[in-house]
């Protein structure tokens, strides 16, 4: 029920009132003035800021191009305002919507990398650019959290893939998968690895896989990249090896792990483990492994054995390939490095004997054995001179002729030559020692 108030003042308002608490009567009210000293037609008191006002738009939006921080908090002053986000305050900032969401951010110094999907942004943090009227920029310090946003130059993002992402120092490496490409983002601004001799490798494979990792080797300066499939779409990724202890090789089905060095500036090798996250802590390398944290380039462990399997083969692969316009004869192979390579392939292409093309081995020799190897009391294989292993050359298309003088000479014959190089034992499951491989090479008759 309402009550009526009969004010003797035509320019008073009510400021406060009530009830007395025992009847519908209304209580004590304070009455002022609402023109300023009481004039008539005086200016009029307002309302002024109104803090009731809602805003009928304000809900939850998402908003995949765009950045948002909250209060300071400042542990010494005892300040919290995580938990305040002001819509009056220019609390975000946003970048082009037409390169794709955000999908990583990365503090450097007193800047903010900005990974979208088609597009990398450099941003300024607490402080913010002022231009000249030459267009020259000048950073200058201030309330704002993040300032100017500059694009690098280049078309590349880091897809849908930020765990892809590996840095060290000032260098930054990952994955853009919607180009085929792997990128370095440095101080000279980006640079697409992935063309150091894998370019159309990487523009194969990237696009079937569904998981890209990244991980960065601080000990021995490499980037980690390991492109995985999904195990129920069986879909193959070609290139690397399958860790089979026979040797063999075939076209990776789930994954394939290869490595980009600093020091060669180029893919040096794959690997038969899957880094799927991988660390570098106090100049050592660990990866994980179904839960279990493992430490690589430790001297307690077999050379080419990861996760506490059994050691698998290790193959270095080449091209001899001098004079590539002319027909050539391969006679002999030699290396000089560690004991123990044997040869697995020696082939050649691009020439067909007349008659015979139909017999695939025909450019292809036996399997070479390491020095030592004895075979119905006969030692074959390589053999060490002056502190550099020799080895002819015997070609297998001499199995399918019964007269063998057709093909009675050492050598394979063509215009170049493919090389696999093996060194593996199954029986040195503990050897700790290095294997290494200094130089290739072969007595040619042109």
């Amino acid at each position: 029920m309402g009550a009526v108030l009969e004010i003797s003042y035509f320019n008073s308002i009510v400021i406060a009132g009530g009830r007395d608490g025992t009847s519908d009567k209304p209580g004590v009210y304070h009455i002022e003035e609402s023109r300023i000293k009481g004039e008539y037609n005086g200016t009029q008191m307002d309302y002024g800021a109104r803090a009731h006002i809602t805003n009928e738009e304000y809900g939850e939006r998402t908003r995949e191009n765009a950045l948002i921080h909250s209060g300071i908090f400042n542990s010494r002053t005892n300040i919290n305002e995580l938990n305040q986000f002001p819509i009056g305050e220019e609390i975000t900032r946003a970048v082009d919507a037409n390169n794709g969401g955000v999908q990583k951010l990365h503090a450097e110094d007193t800047n903010l990398n900005i990974f979208q999907e088609n597009k990398v942004n450099a941003a300024l943090i607490d402080k913010d650019a002022i231009f000249t009227a030459e267009g020259q920029a000048l950073t200058a310090s201030g309330k704002i959290v993040i300032g100017q946003v500059t694009p690098y130059a280049g078309n590349y993002g880091i897809s849908k893939n930020p765990e892809s992402f590996a840095v060290y120092g000032g260098r930054k490496y990952f994955a853009d998968k919607n180009r085929g490409a792997v990128l370095r983002l440095s101080r000279d601004g980006l640079t697409p690895i992935s063309e150091a001799g894998m370019k159309d490798w990487f523009k194969d494979n990237l696009k079937v896989c569904d998981s890209i990792y990244g991980s960065y080797d601080e000990q021995k300066g490499k980037y980690f990249i390991t492109l995985e499939t999904d195990d129920s779409s069986n879909r193959p990724i070609d290139g690397g090896v399958n860790g089979n202890t026979d040797g063999s090789t075939s076209d990776i089905t789930g994954y394939a792990t290869i490595c980009f060095d600093e020091r060669s500036k180029g893919w040096t090798s794959f690997y038969t483990f899957k880094a799927k996250y991988g660390v570098s802590l106090n100049n050592e390398f660990y990866t994980f492994s179904v839960g279990d944290l493992y430490q690589h380039h430790s001297d307690e462990v077999a050379r080419s054995s990861f996760f506490g399997s059994s050691p698998d083969p290790c193959f270095v692969e080449f091209v001899l390939n001098d004079k590539p316009e002319l027909v050539k004869t391969f006679l002999t192979v030699n290396y000089e490095g560690t004991t123990g390579w044997s040869v697995e392939n020696f082939s050649t292409g691009g020439y067909n004997i007349s008659g015979y093309n139909t017999y695939n081995d025909v450019n292809t020799c036996y399997v070479i054995p390491k020095e030592g190897t004895t075979v119905s009391g006969e030692t074959i294989g390589f053999v060490r001179k002056e502190g550099v292993y020799f080895s002819e050359l015997r070609n297998k298309a001499r199995d399918f002729f019964q007269d063998s003088s057709n093909f009675n000479t050492t050598g394979v014959k063509g215009y170049y030559a493919d090389v696999k190089l093996q060194h593996f034992d199954p029986n040195e499951t503990q050897n700790t020692a290095k294997k290494e491989l200094f130089s290739v090479g072969s007595e040619v008759i042109v």
